[in-house]
């Protein structure tokens, strides 16, 4: 029979990995989700060229207008993700 403290700290996870893994492992979750979210803002934005190009001509000003801030908006969210991952990476290799 295994002590009840000590199956509480197993249970909790505790012992299950040191401190350090821990944090690696939390900044890994999060520069794998970054990474996810880079490529799907990629994805969505080579789309919608792929939209402008075949739609653009039926757009009219404000249509436009709209898109390309729409357009900047997720290039400016792509640097901020990449800034974010370049971070992270950072900080795992050191």
């Amino acid at each position: 029979m295994v002590d009840a403290p000590i199956a509480a700290k197993i249970k909790s996870g505790l012992e299950a990995e040191p401190k350090g893994r821990l944090v690696s492992k939390n900044v890994r979750e999060k520069l794998d989700q970054i990474e996810r979210d880079i490529k799907l803002y990629k994805e969505f934005d080579e789309a919608e060229k792929a939209r402008f190009n075949r739609e653009s001509y039926m757009w009219t000003a404000e249509d436009r207008i709209e898109w390309q801030e729409t357009q900047s908006d997720n290039a400016q969210r792509i640097r901020e993700l990449i800034e974010e991952r370049d971070a992270l990476r950072r900080q795992l290799d050191s």
